[in-house]
């Protein structure tokens, strides 16, 4: 943990705990040591009350013939009050407007200036911007020690405070991204926090290594979670108002029955779960908000093997569903999307699925993610009129944050 960080007063299923044994031990110890100091007390006592009753006569003798000025300004007498730190503003993500900047976008300061007075004029008061990505690369210029080990940071990672504060010039709000166990780059050297092959010392991959199989990081390694509490604190400390958790699964693609995970004393829907709640706490004890982002079949349980029941049973506030319309075909359809292209009826496929998110996770915000870009390979050309149909399909949800997503960060549409 960086130096000067807030103490961590919970959340010990990410920054572990100590077991029994050694709370026993612990006590016994702590008793031990108060009995020797209190009989070293005891036998010091007398000499040390000699000492200082000499020092205390030394001092009479010593004492100016003439009194002095013992004034003392009311500044100097009053006793010293902690100072309080100050308390953040309540960031409310259900009136986000936002959209996503690619790296590109963020690497010159002038340049973003100018996109970030740009998009305050067309009412955008959020960006999402990426500090790990799903290749596990740092994005950002990080202190971290791990990302040091690892060798995650890029060439030409952005300064993120200096983006922070940018943003905060023109009111907008910084969203980090921060991909969680999809992460291939971390196990190649931290391989106690790796998805292991049937538990051996050899890495699992999603796939053969001819064909680009990667490594997966062990959401059951506590390693692993405190690699991704550690980066999350480093962004809110740099001035982001939340950060974005993406990728908090287990493994996709092939051989997952043979993926290992070591001892385990919880189910998988459960590791997963109270990580993602103590990451919500841990956040907002350090002025932060935390957002859950998955696709929306993810969020509905459809996609099993990696998710389990899906993020809308966690116990956590903040959801950003997938709900482009290009996504929503790909890993099978949500049973609310009855249409045969929703491509082409933007309006009507954003409506039904978040109708169905909205029936499963009663009483979650939204903030969803929508479709700014023409897709590949489709027939619609995506404009002004289609990323409205979608905002007009949150507003009579009652939804009324969104992010719009542009892989190259160009909103001309607005």
């Amino acid at each position: 943990m960086a130096k000067g960080q807030k103490k961590i007063k919970r959340y010990r299923r990410i920054y572990g705990g100590r077991s029994t044994l050694s709370k026993v031990m612990g006590v016994v110890l702590t008793f031990v040591i108060l009995t020797g100091v209190a009989c070293l007390g005891w036998a010091l006592y007398e000499p040390v009350s000699q000492f200082l009753s000499g020092t205390m006569q030394a001092q009479e003798d010593l004492r100016p013939s003439q009194p002095m000025d013992t004034t003392l300004s009311a500044v100097d007498s009053a006793p010293e009050q902690p100072q309080e730190p100050p308390q953040p503003e309540t960031l409310d993500l259900s009136q986000m407007h936002g959209v996503y900047l690619p790296l590109s976008a963020l690497q010159d300061a002038a340049a973003l200036s100018q996109t970030l007075v740009s998009l305050k004029q067309q009412g955008v008061n959020c960006i999402l911007i990426d500090a790990k990505n799903s290749q596990g690369q740092v994005l950002y210029q990080s202190a971290n020690q791990t990302v040091a080990q690892v060798a995650a940071q890029i060439v030409g990672a952005v300064d993120l405070a200096q983006v922070t504060s940018l943003a905060a010039d023109n009111g907008i709000t910084v969203i980090a991204r921060i991909y969680a166990f999809r992460d291939p780059l971390c196990p190649l050297v931290l391989k106690t926090a790796a998805v292991k092959y049937q538990d051996t010392e050899m890495l699992w991959l999603d796939n053969s290594k001819e064909n680009g199989g990667k490594s997966w990081m062990n959401p059951y390694s506590e390693i692993a979670q405190m690699y991704v509490a550690d980066l999350s604190l480093e962004c809110i400390r740099a001035g982001c108002g939340a950060v974005m958790l993406d990728g908090v699964q287990f493994p996709t693609g092939y051989s997952l029955e043979l993926a290992g995970y070591g001892a385990q004393t919880k189910s998988r829907q459960q590791v997963l779960s109270d990580f993602v709640v103590d990451m919500q706490e841990l956040l907002e004890e350090n002025g932060g908000r935390l957002v859950y982002a998955s696709s929306a079949q993810a969020m509905l349980g459809m996609e099993a093997a990696s998710y389990e029941s899906g993020g809308l049973t966690y116990p956590v506030q903040n959801f950003c569903p997938d709900l482009r319309p290009a996504s929503l075909v790909s890993g099978g359809r949500p049973e609310s999307l009855t249409m045969a292209d929703p491509v082409s009826q933007p309006y009507d496929a954003v409506k039904a699925v978040l109708t169905q998110l909205q029936g499963s996770g009663e009483g979650k915000t939204f903030l969803p993610l929508l479709q700014a870009y023409t897709a590949p390979a489709t027939t619609l050309e995506y404009t002004a009129v289609q990323i409205e149909e979608q905002i007009r399909a949150l507003k009579e949800s009652g939804v009324t944050g969104y992010i719009l997503y542009n892989e190259q960060g160009s909103y001309s549409l607005l």
